[in-house]
């Protein structure tokens, strides 16, 4: 297991180096705001030790005195401000958490009304839904008039197929004393619902 941040409720919504380390008996993390800070481990902000080692600990941070961006909690109903996970000797890391973003509202009529997702879901699927049906087929016989993209019929009423498919690879192969034909046809089938 190595050293990560499972969770987050910090108010602040601005770019954080969080520098979480093994302190000989739990997890220390530490907030700056620069990756510079948080390497020379200069210009604290806050910090805060989970109570051992393990998975979701949470963590409360204490500001630091004069802290530039004091951390407070996004929802107070939670008394912690970030959950970490870590064992016993983990490599200390350093996290760079980025603000979150407020997306627009789509408010194209297109994204509102039902019949019309319905109908253009419906026409995307059945514009672009198909199934190939391959087949390898050898003939007893060498047939070298037979060109990729042709038509080829198979008929069997043993199996009860009568079906056209598309040519899209031709091989001959030989021995001393025969050539065979052998090729690769595709049907292709639309699927709708």
């Amino acid at each position: 297991m190595s050293l990560s941040i499972s969770n987050w409720n910090i108010a602040e919504n601005i770019p954080w180096f969080v520098r979480l380390a093994d302190s000989g008996s739990a997890v220390s993390v530490e907030m700056y705001l620069s990756q510079a800070d948080a390497e020379a481990q200069t210009s604290l902000q806050a910090s805060g030790e989970s109570a051992g080692y393990g998975s979701d600990l949470e963590v409360t941070l204490e500001n630091e005195e004069g802290a530039a961006t004091p951390v407070s909690f996004f929802r107070e109903e939670y008394s912690w401000h970030i959950t970490v996970t870590g064992e016993s000797g983990d490599d200390t890391k350093i996290f760079e958490v980025k603000e979150f973003v407020e997306t627009d509202e789509i408010s194209h009529s297109i994204y509102r009304n039902s019949a019309l997702i319905t109908a253009r879901a419906t026409a995307e699927i059945n514009a672009h839904t198909h199934a190939a049906i391959i087949r390898n087929i050898s003939l007893a016989t060498h047939l070298p008039e037979i060109e990729v993209g042709d038509i080829a019929g198979l008929d069997s009423t043993r199996r009860d197929i009568d079906d056209l498919s598309q040519v899209f690879e031709h091989q001959i192969v030989g021995t001393p004393d025969s050539l065979l034909s052998e090729i690769k046809t595709k049907k292709f089938l639309g699927l709708k619902r």
